[in-house]
């Protein structure tokens, strides 16, 4: 029973610690268009991920581990291969592949190159859509409600600041 509180506490830390790492990943855009400086929201965006990737590798850890389910390793790593919940499962393995994907290619994005880093980097949407399915299919802890309304009102925030700075960058160039 303890490993259940554990993969339930690692996956709700993981996904609140990607939540924070994308607003801030936004808000480093808002701030870019606007020609403010950036370095700092950049330090903790990666921070931010690097913690949710940890938390992402021991919630899969555990998940192997917990004597209740039983999973074997081709379950939690390869989609739909378990009889438990397929498609909730299939969508967590494939969220874990982009997040891997997108921590390596950010570790390497001089090696590859700006252009590649930005292109991978803009399937980050899917890894976000993916994890919070995973969660809401999965798990019982947060209502459907209660996670459209806490990614949804960040987001029109930030979509606010960046018409205002659009429009502030347009009276400028007048």
């Amino acid at each position: 029973m303890f490993e259940w509180y554990l993969i339930r506490t690692t996956g709700i830390i993981a996904y609140v610690l990607l939540y924070l790492s994308v607003m801030i990943g936004l808000y480093t855009q808002v701030q870019k268009k606007r020609k403010q400086k950036i370095a700092v929201p950049l330090i903790w965006h990666e921070s931010l991920s690097n913690w949710a990737f940890i938390l992402t590798l021991g919630h899969v850890v555990i998940t192997l581990i917990d004597q209740y389910m039983s999973f074997q390793w081709f379950e939690v790593l390869i989609p739909f291969q378990t009889d438990y919940q397929p498609i909730p499962m299939a969508l967590g393995i494939l969220a874990l592949y982009f997040l891997i994907l997108t921590i390596v290619t950010s570790k390497v994005r001089k090696a590859i190159g700006y252009q590649a880093f930005r292109k991978v980097h803009a399937l980050n949407p899917i890894l976000y859509i993916f994890t919070t399915m995973h969660g809401l299919m999965m798990g019982s802890d947060f209502q459907g409600i209660i996670v459209a309304a806490v990614n949804l009102l960040p987001f029109m925030f930030l979509g606010i600041l960046l018409l205002k700075g659009k429009k502030e960058l347009d009276a400028s160039h007048l």
